[in-house]
């Protein structure tokens, strides 16, 4: 064996301390950045707040947070201000606000007592109880009837009519109403009611006009034989309902999120897109110490905090002109998932937003992972905006989301003992114009937890 110098050559990625830091910025949501431009403050002498430049609100919001803290340090120093403020017989008649909030039921703790609470048998009580703890994080029960009643074999009786029977009259019967749903469809209709002329309209559009919802009212009110004014209130009426009703599902901790993006409809129906800045709109230089000549190690010392801070001050710039970019972009391309939610998704990954707005696709992930935007349907994670798309004969794409819950509904309609195939699937969603092969069917299937045709046949001939 002998040592050799050799000469290689290669080009290799090397982050700056200022990439570093703007990459930093760019992947933290509002709570984390606040936390963190806190710090920042406290640790670099030449950055400081500029009450100035809140506005009113903002600056009362800031005062109330100074006068929270000294409160909570009055309780901590033995202060007797609490004390003497508020008689004790006062006190004892007002409710224990903390004891009410570990009192508060999880929505899965509450669907158990609602299950407790209705008149049934201990069987299907028992079956009622494994549905709700078998629900995902969104509400939906994404389990098969016939698979389930084999993993629930100790019990007496049970099979998939029967667990199909109990998630119907029972699990679907609970507040808030969705729960249970096997598809968006089916968790949107649980929510409407069956004497409202409105609900009843949207019922129709949902089970015989899905492909044509985004269709323009009069287009829709002339298919569905009704009128505008109808239509639009239909529309009004899809908005209000929540394709996701298993929030607080498992118990979890709040936690708070502050939006990232702001999206309005504004009187002239279009949709306009604001970045809120939050509190670090007032983090500036301190001028306290410009034109100040330093010597020794203090000169040192400040020369690397000046740099520390403009990086700082480029970052949070960088930032916002990114969301802003970005937020632009989910506005023209997914205007109908701002109007109609879920139903109106379309086609569009993170790639498809790097090309547009000029970033790489690894920008786009950092700014959307982990974010919120204020939207008119409700509050929504930046990656509900994403989904992959399929070609379709007209030239256009539909969205992966909506081509997989075709496929169950395919699947949950077919006739009993008589399972489609994936190539028939495949076949039938070529004819409504979407082109997708046999195995993109398998793979969608196996996604959404369905079996294949052979197991769904014999599990039909065993019941």
């Amino acid at each position: 064996m002998d040592t050799r110098l050799t000469h290689k050559l290669g080009q290799r990625l090397s982050l700056t301390p200022q990439l570093t830091q703007s990459l930093k910025v760019l992947a933290m949501n509002s709570i984390e950045l606040e936390h963190y431009l806190e710090e920042s403050v406290e640790s670099n002498p030449l950055l400081e707040v500029d009450q100035e430049s809140f506005t009113p609100d903002e600056a009362g919001a800031q005062q109330r947070a100074l006068e929270m803290d000294e409160q909570e340090q009055w309780k901590e120093q033995g202060d007797n201000r609490w004390e003497t403020m508020y008689s004790s017989s006062t006190r004892d008649d007002m409710p224990d606000r903390e004891q009410m909030w570990q009192d508060e039921l999880s929505l899965g703790d509450s669907l158990h007592e609602q299950v407790d609470r209705e008149p049934m048998d201990d069987v299907d009580r028992e079956i009622a109880h494994v549905i709700i703890d078998s629900l995902d994080d969104d509400g939906y029960f994404r389990n098969d009837p016939a698979e389930f009643a084999e993993e629930m074999s100790e019990l007496p009786g049970i099979d998939g009519e029967r667990v199909e029977k109990v998630l119907v009259e029972v699990v679907h019967q609970l507040e808030p109403a969705g729960l249970g749903a096997r598809d968006l469809t089916e968790c949107l209709l649980l929510q409407l009611e069956d004497d409202s002329e409105i609900d009843l309209l949207v019922r129709r559009l949902l089970l015989h006009f899905p492909q044509d919802l985004f269709a323009s009212d009069s287009e829709l009110a002339r298919m569905a034989g009704s009128t505008e004014e109808l239509i639009a209130q239909a529309r009004l009426r899809m908005r209000r309902l929540d394709p996701f009703p298993g929030h607080g599902m498992r118990g979890d901790n709040n936690f708070y999120v502050h939006p990232e993006i702001i999206f309005r409809r504004t009187n002239s129906n279009e949709i306009e897109v604001e970045v809120p800045t939050s509190g670090w709109r007032g983090i500036r230089l301190n001028e306290q110490w410009q034109g100040h000549e330093w010597t020794g190690k203090d000169k040192e010392f400040m020369a690397e905090a000046m740099k520390e801070a403009k990086w700082l001050l480029q970052a949070l710039d960088q930032r916002s002109e990114t969301l802003m970019k970005v937020a632009i972009c989910l506005a023209q391309r997914q205007r109908a998932f701002l109007e109609y939610g879920m139903l109106g998704l379309k086609p569009l990954t993170l790639q498809d937003v790097a090309d547009e707005v000029g970033l790489h696709e690894s920008t786009i992930s950092r700014v959307t992972n982990g974010k919120y935007a204020d939207t008119p349907v409700g509050l929504v994670e930046l990656r509900r905006f994403f989904s992959a798309g399929l070609p379709t004969r007209g030239g256009g794409t539909i969205s992966v989301y909506r081509v997989q819950q075709r496929v169950r509904a395919l699947i949950g309609s077919e006739p009993p003992g008589k399972p489609i195939s994936d190539q028939a699937i495949a076949e039938r969603l070529q004819a409504e114009g979407i082109e997708i092969a046999r195995r993109t069917v398998a793979k969608y299937r196996e996604q959404l937890g369905l079996p294949p045709s052979s197991q769904r046949r014999r599990a039909a001939s065993s019941r």
